[in-house]
């Protein structure tokens, strides 16, 4: 077991991940591999196959009655390790390719709000896009692109300077000197989504009041030198009720930020990163179907 336990775990300190995470991944594969021996004795690693990962949920769920949102995490956990299997050439074929979280009952509302749906996202956008102001405009516009196509929290757009945005090729790159856990982070935002923050860098360039012209913040107010996060918060606000929308948060950008990859099939592991998540665990959540996404699906019948 330990062949296999040990170079994993090197891994995982290897990619910096919390120790918090290491331990609970650890515990899952070890939990995971004594099952596997115990119920069939000698456990040749590259046969598994999906039909032994299901059973294994099968039996999280009916014999240690583990909820839906636990068993998620031992999936998640499975499949970083498979994942790093598969990469280590340890095995040839990934088990976990096919194996889905579990749905979680949204019944009672929980996490129903995380994300914006597309046609949400549009609704908000095009009210931000009738904004006369042009300071405004193109300002705000180019922090909800930040959020939602590069996933950004709303203290590294508070945070950003000048400098910070790179434009050198088509895609532009945005540098966050402090991210979660005053983590150092280089973001991509990609040449579609990165229009409004173009024009906003151009029209920053040509600002005139002293304030403006001695602030190295990428984003300023029309009296201030920086946009706080309040100030953003504010902004939202504003055109949430302009769009009779509720509820809306900077980090619901963020968050459909990251849905939006999973709609479009983006591997878990993938989005993780994409979103600087620590834990896959954290990730597992975008792959959930929501209430009203499963109500759709059975209007669609």
């Amino acid at each position: 077991m330990q062949n296999y336990v040990t170079p994993f775990v090197r891994y995982l300190y290897e990619e910096a991940k919390d120790p918090k995470t290491i331990a609970s991944y650890r515990t899952t594969v070890v939990h995971f591999l004594t099952w596997k021996e115990q119920r069939d004795g000698e456990y040749i690693i590259e046969e598994t196959r999906p039909i032994d990962i299901k059973e294994y949920i099968s039996y999280l769920k009916h014999q240690c009655k583990r909820k839906p949102a636990t068993i998620n995490k031992y999936i998640a956990a499975l499949k970083v390790f498979f994942a790093f299997l598969l990469s280590s050439g340890i095995i040839k074929d990934n088990p976990m390719t096919r194996i889905k979280v579990e749905k979680l009952d949204y019944a009672n509302g929980a996490n129903q709000t995380k994300w914006l749906t597309k046609e949400e996202q549009d609704r908000f956008i095009s009210y931000v896009q009738l904004e006369p102001n042009e300071f405004k405009r193109l300002r705000n516009l180019a922090i909800i692109d930040l959020m939602l196509y590069s996933g950004l929290r709303v203290n590294e757009v508070s945070s950003l300077e000048i400098n910070d945005i790179i434009t050198k090729d088509k895609d532009v790159q945005v540098i966050i000197r402090e991210g979660k856990g005053n983590k150092f982070a280089t973001v991509i935002l990609v040449q579609k989504h990165a229009k409004n923050l173009r024009k906003w860098l151009k029209y920053r360039k040509n600002l005139e009041k002293d304030i403006h012209k001695e602030s190295t913040r990428l984003f300023v107010s029309e009296r201030s030198p920086f946009l706080s996060e309040r100030g953003i918060q504010k902004m939202l606000t504003k055109y949430a009720r302009l769009a009779n929308m509720e509820n809306i948060t900077p980090h619901r950008f963020r968050h459909s930020f990251c849905k939006n990859l999973a709609n479009a099939e983006t591997p878990i592991e993938i989005i993780r990163r994409l979103a600087r998540h620590e834990s896959i665990q954290t990730t597992a959540i975008y792959l959930e179907s929501s209430q009203e996404e499963q109500i759709e699906a059975l209007r669609k019948v």
